[in-house]
């Protein structure tokens, strides 16, 4: 399995004909981002976005749109969000970005009925997290997408954070339903729902629940606590509640630690980067070759 974004960028260079679709990416993070994942070889980009804008970015930044770079003139972000949809459902482009727009935008371009990239599984939002203490990569989901996701909901959105942990190399998936405590109680309902989900089992992945995160994530507090099986100590999905919790855990990662991070939609027909309008160029690109080496291009 890769250990960190330096390997998933490496993987991402093995990747052929792989091609970024980003509305409205003419801000400079994103351009900066689009301008190194060109250089490293690993995704070239339709910009769908105000010409003028895009080049008070490069201005600003001293440089010139590679050749394969293109450009999309566009001035509103509905459109433009649409547009870049389109390119990725038609097969020009293999992964969609999301660029300086809401969020609302760009997620009602996704689900659009006749040029998104909706399908019959959930869509949910997967955050995979470099963890410098153990030097190795974890999957956090739901951040994003799902706001308080009911069992059935839960069992999708694992399987889809197992797919992701899969496509960077993990031999199975050893999914761990967070919580405050391990043991059920009525007055945290999660706890309640999460041991259901565990006691009946998701097929093909391994599942504990509800389990703590140290207990999750940290071999010696699983011992301590008596715990057993595969997934303690040993969790490398880790499934949060709801939306609030997921995303502040994901969040903290990021502006609380040195750790590395990179996000992607799963579910949908093509990967989709969808990133807050504040992430770094850094951020930006890990998640580019994330959804590159996850489901982007044609491997050659």
């Amino acid at each position: 399995m890769y250990g960190n974004f330096k390997e998933i960028r490496e993987a991402a260079r093995k990747v052929s004909n792989a091609r970024v679709a980003i509305p409205m990416g003419h801000d400079i993070a994103s351009v900066e981002a689009l301008l190194q994942a060109s250089e490293e070889g690993f995704a070239s980009a339709v910009i769908v976005c105000p010409e003028a804008g895009l080049k008070e970015s490069l201005d600003k930044l001293g440089k010139k749109l590679p050749p394969d770079i293109r450009v999309v003139n566009s001035e509103d972000p509905e459109e433009a969000a649409l547009r870049a949809v389109a390119l990725v459902s038609s097969g020009e482009a293999t992964v969609l970005m999301k660029g300086m727009l809401k969020t609302s935008i760009f997620q009602k371009a996704v689900l659009d009925k006749e040029t998104g990239l909706r399908t019959d599984r959930i869509l949910s939002h997967v955050a995979v997290v470099h963890v410098p203490r153990q030097d190795r990569l974890v999957a956090i989901s739901d951040g994003g997408m799902n706001i308080r996701p009911d069992e059935a909901a839960i069992v999708q959105i694992a399987a889809n954070a197992a797919g992701v942990i899969r496509a960077l190399g993990a031999e199975e998936a050893l999914v761990a339903l967070l919580a405050a405590v391990e043991v059920p109680n009525e007055k945290m309902p999660e706890t309640i729902m999460f041991e259901r989900v565990a006691s009946r089992g998701i097929p093909g992945l391994k599942v504990a629940g509800p389990i703590a995160v140290d207990g999750a994530m940290d071999k010696e507090a699983a011992a301590i606590k008596g715990m057993t099986g595969d997934v303690p100590g040993n969790a490398n999905v880790l499934i949060t509640p709801d939306i609030s919790s997921g995303n502040i855990f994901a969040k903290a990662f990021m502006y609380m630690t040195h750790a590395e991070v990179g996000g992607i939609i799963a579910g949908a027909a093509a990967p989709v980067v969808m990133l807050s309008r504040s992430d770094t160029p850094r951020t930006k690109l890990n998640s580019l070759a994330l959804g590159v080496v996850v489901t982007g291009g044609d491997n050659g």
